[in-house]
């Protein structure tokens, strides 16, 4: 067994300390969040959990559905990478469309200096997941379409399919949602009551709220959830103390309430606080490095794997 230095357990020591000093709460300083989250004129609502009559009610013949996407690659460096994309749009009963993509940077040389291969990855994951989202809207009825990631992401890595989305959800009434697990965003410490935690070294909101949101509750902000044709609304759906996002369509944003109320439906009391849906899909549709490494092995010749697609390290006897 490796003997680890004492100089380092000595500073993650001190580490856990200076975390435990700048960013722990206690319950006075969560009841004091909550009375900020008032002052700066946040609407804090219980979300109804639906009953199976009640959502087949709402959904009134129609389906949920869900879209992830999922992109991996072989162990090189760029320019020496092939990307192996899939996209999935799934139905709760099973209805898909699904679709896959293959790019390297060996194949691409961009006019544009401001495109990197990292931004085309993006692009490309993106706009197959906007592509199966609308070809299954335009073919299935689907009430309420999950988009894994906030909407606002889609808009700027793939504008032309997104908007082609939108328009379409718009058209046909399918409440497009988009959920983020991860809260990347500090918007609360631009709010006057939040000015004192503009002291640490970082207020991401998820930060800011962990723990303080009760189990089935919402909380939407309209001075910093609001932007860009989109609103965006933070919910505690399970017993996790982590915040889970959900952003909406500006036109469609009246029907925030019930939306929360089919997330919560959706999601495990004792889970992550992410609608089952979702995970299903991403299970599905991931890209795992078995596969990678088993269609690079079948379908692209030795000699070109040796010379474009491998690493000397991974050859080292250990």
């Amino acid at each position: 067994m490796l003997e680890v230095n004492p100089n380092l357990i000595e500073k993650l020591k001190k580490m856990n300390q200076n975390l435990e000093e700048i960013y722990q709460k206690g319950p006075r300083e969560t009841n004091e969040i909550r009375q900020k989250l008032s002052l700066a004129h946040a609407q804090i609502r219980h979300i109804l959990r639906y009953s199976t009559e009640s959502l087949l009610t709402w959904l009134n013949g129609r389906e949920i559905a869900g879209v992830d996407g999922s992109v991996n690659q072989t162990k090189g460096e760029s320019p020496h990478i092939l990307y192996l994309f899939q996209a999935l749009a799934k139905t709760t009963s099973g209805k898909q469309v699904q679709a896959t993509d293959l790019y390297s940077p060996l194949l691409e040389e961009f006019e544009d200096d401001e495109t990197t291969p990292m931004k085309y990855r993006s692009h490309l994951l993106a706009k197959l997941e906007l592509q199966v989202a609308t070809q299954l809207i335009e073919e299935y009825p689907v009430a309420l379409l999950l988009m894994d990631g906030a909407l606002y992401h889609y808009r700027i890595d793939a504008p032309d399919e997104w908007d082609v989305l939108r328009k379409k959800a718009i058209e046909k009434e399918v409440l497009l949602v988009g959920v983020s697990e991860e809260i990347t965003t500090e918007n609360l410490i631009k709010l006057d009551p939040f000015s004192t935690y503009k002291s640490q070294p970082h207020t991401y909101d998820r930060d800011v709220l962990f723990g303080v949101l009760q189990q089935e509750e919402m909380v939407y902000i309209e001075q910093i959830q609001s932007k860009a044709g989109l609103q965006s609304v933070w919910v505690r759906l399970s017993s996790d103390p982590a915040i889970t996002g959900f952003d909406v369509l500006e036109e469609q944003a009246s029907f925030k309430e019930e939306i929360a109320s089919v997330l919560l439906t959706l999601t495990p009391k004792g889970g992550r606080g992410i609608p089952l849906w979702l995970d299903h899909i991403d299970r599905e549709v991931r890209v795992t490095d078995k596969l990678v490494d088993a269609l690079i092995e079948q379908y692209i010749s030795p000699e070109l794997r040796m010379k474009f697609f491998e690493k000397k390290r991974g050859f080292r006897p250990y």
